[in-house]
């Protein structure tokens, strides 16, 4: 599940600017390359965090997910995409055309908004793994492109979705998508544009399934 889809989830919790930004900072220090420990002192914060990774697993395991995974992964390899670019695309572009889809259907909301701008702020709260000051500094800039990025919106172009998986992937050596294949890139993403959304509200309620399954067994 990618920040977009996560902060969507957690609205529909809470939405205050410092779970908001729980709720998508592993995203946000993955795009940094920044190691993130799942501590933090701001309990909001913490929370955040922790509703981030239940929510990674329960989205990861739903079935609807793994099919999609499975078509996309068939349909790259039959365009002729490499066997680990198909492997990579068909689990970060899915996500990708996840967002999209949320962002056309529901909007972006101003609260997302307002907690993405604020969220460099936040780094002093962060366990930032390495060397704190470089990591801080480095969370505060990822955060400030973020939100001067033309996303989550721009993720139902399915050019964007090209050039955005290729940079994604390019420092994979093993993931990275061939040049030559990005015009098959973006032919499966004009695909499965509408197979996502078509599934998207079911596939949210697989995962809204199975975060309550795992709170009732919590209870338990």
């Amino acid at each position: 599940m990618n920040f977009f889809a996560h902060a969507h989830l957690a609205l529909r919790r809470r939405d205050d600017p410092a779970w908001l930004v729980g709720s998508m900072a592993p995203d946000l220090a993955s795009m940094g390359r920044l190691r993130l420990g799942r501590e933090a002192r701001d309990p909001d914060l913490a929370q955040g965090i922790v509703f981030h990774h239940r929510s990674d697993d329960a989205f990861h395991g739903a079935p609807r997910f793994v099919e999609l995974m499975r078509r996309s992964r068939e349909d790259l390899r039959a365009r002729g995409v490499g066997a680990g670019a198909s492997l990579a695309i068909g689990h970060v572009g899915v996500e990708l055309l996840l967002d999209g889809h949320l962002a056309r259907q529901h909007g972006v909301p101003a609260r997302f908004r307002e907690a993405l701008a604020g969220a460099g702020e936040l780094a002093p709260a962060l366990e930032l793994r390495g060397d704190a000051t470089h990591g801080r500094a480095r969370w505060r800039e990822v955060c400030r492109r973020l939100a001067a990025a033309p996303v989550p919106e721009r993720y139902i172009e399915p050019a964007f979705v090209a050039e955005r998986l290729i940079r994604i992937l390019e420092p994979r050596p093993r993931l990275r998508v061939d040049p030559t294949r990005r015009d098959e890139v973006e032919a499966w993403a004009v695909a499965f544009l509408p197979q996502v959304g078509a599934e998207a509200e079911a596939l949210l309620g697989e995962v809204e399934a199975r975060l309550l399954g795992v709170d009732d067994a919590g209870r338990g």
